[in-house]
């Protein structure tokens, strides 16, 4: 079985503590460079983008795991790593850990499987250094306006692609980029994956939006299930969000396969609207 899990709480710092401590004993991490990713779609609205306070308390996290050195990794489609860093707070991040801020628009890149608006072949390129990484995503928990809801997994499959206009390939109709995102699956998904919805976005996502105040967070050391379970908590079905699902189908997985540890769907589950 699959396990994720969910806290609910008020505190985002506790949540996100909490959420990793249920499933600590499945967190193994190997000796390579650990890369966190945060979601900085835009790097001037904060209900936007992941709250430093999700990164800290991760960060905090595998520190106790033994990770000596971070590398946060970001690239936005609005704005600079810089302005973003410096706009909402990661600065100060690095006088409690060691820390190497990265661009991955600027990042030597890899070619990746995709599909263009007509459904035909394509390649699009992403971070090389994120495929020799041990990756972790940290995320808001927030709707699409095209495929419903943006979490865990489409942080880093889109996140990490080479610049905005590799950014832009991929937004072309909602058939083809969600099964360009499910192909993506198959290659590259984040190692673990933390899904902050103490305050999450509703509405006109994944930049414009409004709150939607959830207090829970969702993590995983799987990075399909995680944002199973997320889009659930927000009151989505599977079926509703055709990336997820297909990316299910391609590993031969279902719903039965994943194990929700802490809080219940049920006990949290909130309704966001689109």
């Amino acid at each position: 079985m699959i396990k994720v899990s969910i806290a609910s709480s008020e505190n985002r710092l506790k949540g996100v503590a909490k959420a990793l401590e249920l499933i600590d004993a499945d967190i193994l991490i190997p000796d390579r460079p650990v890369m966190v990713k945060p979601n900085f779609v835009t790097t001037t609205n904060q209900l936007a983008a992941t709250h430093v306070d999700a990164t800290r308390a991760t960060l905090e996290y595998l520190s106790n795991k033994g990770v000596n050195e971070f590398v946060i990794a970001v690239g936005p489609a609005l704005g600079t790593p810089d302005s973003g860093f410096d706009n909402y707070g990661y600065r100060d991040l690095r006088k409690d850990y060691k820390i190497e801020f990265m661009d991955l628009n600027t990042d030597d890149s890899i070619p990746v499987p995709a599909f263009d608006d007509h459904l035909n072949p394509q390649t699009l390129y992403m971070s090389r250094r994120l495929s020799e990484s041990y990756v972790v995503s940290v995320c808001p928990m927030k709707t699409h306006n095209n495929v419903i809801v943006t979490l865990g997994l489409k942080n880093i499959l889109v996140g990490t692609l080479s610049g905005v206009e590799q950014k832009k390939k991929i937004h072309k109709g909602s058939k083809a980029i969600n099964l360009t995102l499910a192909k993506m699956a198959q290659h590259v998904v984040p190692d673990l994956t933390v899904i902050d919805g103490t305050i999450g976005m509703q509405g006109n996502g994944p930049i414009d939006g409004f709150e939607m105040r959830s207090n829970v967070v969702v993590a995983s050391h799987h990075g399909i299930a995680a944002d199973v379970v997320g889009l659930q908590v927000m009151g989505y079905t599977l079926k509703q969000v055709g990336y997820l699902r297909y990316a299910m189908e391609l590993r031969n997985l279902d719903l039965v396969d994943i194990e929700v540890v802490g809080k219940s769907i049920e006990d949290v589950r909130v309704n966001y609207a689109d």
